[in-house]
């Protein structure tokens, strides 16, 4: 069954979402939907043959793609707010600090994201100038493990959006390099990571879509 000939804007009963399993911007965009209770059809695209349908609807040529009758959203933060208006639970995914939130988010997407990169693809064989770029990225990381000393989550004892929009890129550091990561002293973040990781949550996000 291929989902993107089948798709009908105009006949459209749920979202449709044009997905990447490990990309992080896509998999916030999926936990997001998710929790906010809303069903959705996911296509998982292949980056090296991406479906000419997507690039149409967005050129850019990237993921999360959301489609919904007229409505057509291309960035991540874009379809979280979108799942967050458009909540279909009783337990709501609030915002408890506005401001600090999007302050936290915009180092995550920005500054943080840049380093994470340069710390992903330097080789492994480059050992310095790795060992740099994780260090340039600690700082970042140093910050969010003493915000989880006294509380479960970044801004509550509540899994919240804040948690949800950076935790696929703070899972991704820490990918990189694991045994550095369970040798290292960041013992509220590990715990961050595995409970969220473990979550039913992100189990179900990460399952692969039946064609």
């Amino acid at each position: 069954m291929n989902y993107v000939k089948q798709l009908d804007r105009s006949a459209q009963k749920k979202p449709f979402l044009f997905s990447y399993r490990r990309c992080p911007y896509a998999m916030r965009a999926r936990m997001s939907l998710s929790i906010n209770g809303i069903e959705f059809d996911v296509y998982e695209i292949s980056l090296r043959d991406k479906p000419k349908e997507m690039l149409e609807l967005s050129p850019k040529g990237t993921v999360p793609v959301l489609i919904y009758k007229d409505l057509i959203l291309d960035e991540s933060l874009d379809i979280m707010n979108w799942a967050k208006e458009n909540n279909n639970v009783s337990l709501k995914i609030n915002s408890v600090d506005y401001d600090l939130e999007k302050k936290i988010i915009e180092i995550n997407d920005g500054e943080f994201k840049e380093k994470l990169d340069l710390y992903k693809y330097t080789s492994h064989q480059e050992s310095e100038l790795k060992e740099k770029y994780r260090y340039y990225c600690e700082g970042f990381i140093k910050t969010l493990d003493l915000r989880l000393k006294n509380q479960d989550y970044l801004l509550s004892n509540n899994l919240g959006y804040l948690d949800i929009a950076i935790f696929p890129f703070i899972r991704q550091f820490i990918n990189v390099d694991l045994n550095w990561f369970e040798d290292s002293s960041y013992e509220n973040l590990k715990v961050w990571i595995e409970k969220i990781s473990k979550s039913e949550l992100f189990k179900k996000i990460m399952q692969k879509p039946k064609y």
